[in-house]
């Protein structure tokens, strides 16, 4: 790197600026509560701004529900064969959905986004939140997706045959 030509400079430069172009998303507006009101992150003071980085968000325990639905799997040739599913790091939902998932007793995947691994296989899937579940079948194909705790257990007690 010590020897490198202002042409092979110039070609990196070239080489990430087209990597920026091709970027795709927007910038998430993050609202919490603070003093009794909603209001956006961006906007709170640097004393406000520090405390909420400090936080520490609610993780409930869901072992109990995970053991429960471990004996009620669906029989279902049409039930789900296996899952993946799609965190960050950053993501106050995640855990819960991670935690509860790794319970179920059904062959899954799971992917950080915050990787180049995770972030590759999520654009495959047309992942754009976090969390995400993709549920398939026996063939590989995808049956149904889940955001929350709440939405998985509810698909996986309905019947496929309802599912979207």
């Amino acid at each position: 790197m010590a020897n490198r030509t202002v042409e092979a400079i110039d070609r990196e430069i070239a080489e990430c600026k087209e990597e920026l172009a091709n970027v795709k998303g927007r910038e998430t507006e993050v609202y919490t509560r603070i003093v009794g009101y909603y209001r956006a992150v961006k906007n709170w003071n640097k004393g406000k701004k520090s405390e909420f980085k400090q936080r520490v968000c609610f993780e409930p325990d869901f072992a109990a529900a995970a053991k429960a639905d471990k004996t009620a799997a669906p029989a279902d040739a049409n039930a789900p064969a296996s899952f993946i599913y799609f965190t960050k790091k950053t993501c106050p939902n995640c855990p819960a959905v991670k935690e509860y998932v790794e319970k179920l007793e059904i062959k899954h995947t799971g992917y950080v986004v915050d990787t180049a691994e995770g972030l590759e296989k999520a654009r495959e899937y047309n992942v754009f939140a976090v969390p995400t579940v993709i549920f398939f079948d026996a063939a590989g194909k995808e049956l149904y997706r889940a955001y929350s705790v709440k939405e998985i257990k509810a698909k996986l007690e309905a019947p496929v045959a309802q599912a979207v």
